[in-house]
């Protein structure tokens, strides 16, 4: 069994996490071919990309319930096994109903995989040490946006679109095998009534009264805004807009996520120096201003990979010195209801990015424009929501 405090917890638990940008970032590079391999319209192949954040997000209001009533281990061993499955039947799809129906099931399961790890690392951790754990998963995490588009686009080369899912599905099985041999239980006492309907309803309201909770929720809603519109429009503009083949895709994605593994690093170090806050306010500043030059070169029709790679890695680089610490401040408060908490604070997340990428997808004129305007109003978002809030 792995113990708290050691490095192979906080390694398996970053992997974990890691899974979903792993799962939305590896086809991203095959989404213009898969239009004329299933018969599809962008708007409906965009829809893949959709259908998961939102079936994600609307999951997480029962993902962290169900662990707080029956356990951490359970939640995250069910969610992992049916998301093998869902990621066969996305790889044998024929038709792109096939596949959106499951990517929608992909998504539901990704709610436990993803909240039963934070739930976790608050199980064991409080406040600036947890964000510092956070942190350090963010690192693992940083990760997986380097690698899987430039796996996923040599993947597309060799083998076509559908070896992407094959490859996330023998992925998430070895994660299975490594969850069910060494992690351990964190949660102490399972709240029995954590998924009835009235005490689900009494959580959430109580954590919706508390300014504090709100104030780092919407934070994090707005930063992760910005990130999903760069994932939904991505792709077409490397590819479409600027004429750049799958494999030079890969690498330019690859390269702005490189911005979000110096964040993680960054704040694993700092937070615990300067204070959540502090870095907060930093990382929020930062993020205002890569946006705004980002959409202002796209308005410019600066039509060059420098003028998306710069500003974006800059801005994935602020935007993992927010996160964690946005993360565990939302969550320290609230040691009895951590995975309801960590629940809701990813559904409102992803229901308000979610829509920022449909946004997206539904404006693409055949420039970056419309990407590049999201993630400026999303950082703009971020920083005012911080500032106010504090300022109240």
């Amino acid at each position: 069994m792995l113990k708290p405090g050691a490095a192979a917890p906080t390694l398996l638990l970053g992997a974990l996490i890691a899974l979903a940008p792993m799962t939305m970032d590896i086809y991203l590079a095959s989404m213009p071919s898969m239009v004329g391999a299933l018969s599809a319209s962008p708007d409906e192949v965009q829809l893949t990309l959709s259908v998961y954040m939102y079936a994600w997000g609307c999951a997480q209001l029962w993902a962290g319930p169900l662990s707080d009533r029956f356990g951490r281990r359970p939640a995250l061993l069910w969610g992992l096994g049916i998301f093998v499955c869902a990621s066969i039947v996305c790889a044998m799809s024929r038709n792109i109903w096939t596949l959106i129906g499951g990517r929608l099931v992909q998504g539901l399961m990704m709610a436990p995989i993803a909240v039963v790890p934070r739930a976790i690392a608050r199980d064991l951790y409080a406040g600036e040490m947890a964000a510092h754990v956070l942190s350090l998963m963010g690192v693992v995490l940083g990760i997986a946006p380097i690698v899987a588009p430039i796996i996923g686009s040599h993947l597309h080369v060799w083998f076509g679109w559908q070896a992407n899912f094959l490859f996330v599905a023998a992925f998430a099985a070895v994660l299975f095998v490594a969850a069910h041999a060494a992690l351990p239980e964190t949660l102490r006492v399972p709240d029995a009534r954590a998924t009835a309907l009235p005490v689900i309803a009494a959580n959430y309201a109580r954590l919706l009264r508390s300014r504090r909770y709100l104030e780092y929720l919407l934070v994090a809603a707005f930063g992760q805004s910005a990130l999903f519109a760069f994932i939904a429009g991505s792709s077409f503009v490397f590819v479409a807009v600027l004429g750049r083949g799958e494999t030079d895709f890969g690498m330019l994605f690859g390269s702005v996520m490189l911005g979000s593994l110096a964040g993680a690093t960054i704040s694993s170090r700092r937070v615990k120096r300067v204070g959540i806050d502090r870095l907060i306010g930093a990382g929020t500043a930062t993020m205002l201003a890569a946006g705004t030059v980002l959409a202002a070169l796209a308005w410019l029709r600066v039509d060059h990979p420098a003028a998306v790679v710069a500003p974006m890695s800059v801005f994935m680089l602020a935007l993992m010195m927010t996160m964690p610490g946005a993360t565990a401040a939302a969550l320290t408060p609230f040691p009895d209801i951590a995975g309801s908490a960590s629940s809701l604070l990813f559904f409102v997340q992803f229901a308000v990015a979610s829509t920022a990428a449909l946004i997206v997808g539904l404006t693409f004129d055949g420039t970056a424009r419309p990407m590049a305007s999201t993630i400026a109003v999303a950082s703009l978002g971020t920083f005012l929501s911080f500032r106010l809030a504090r300022r109240a």
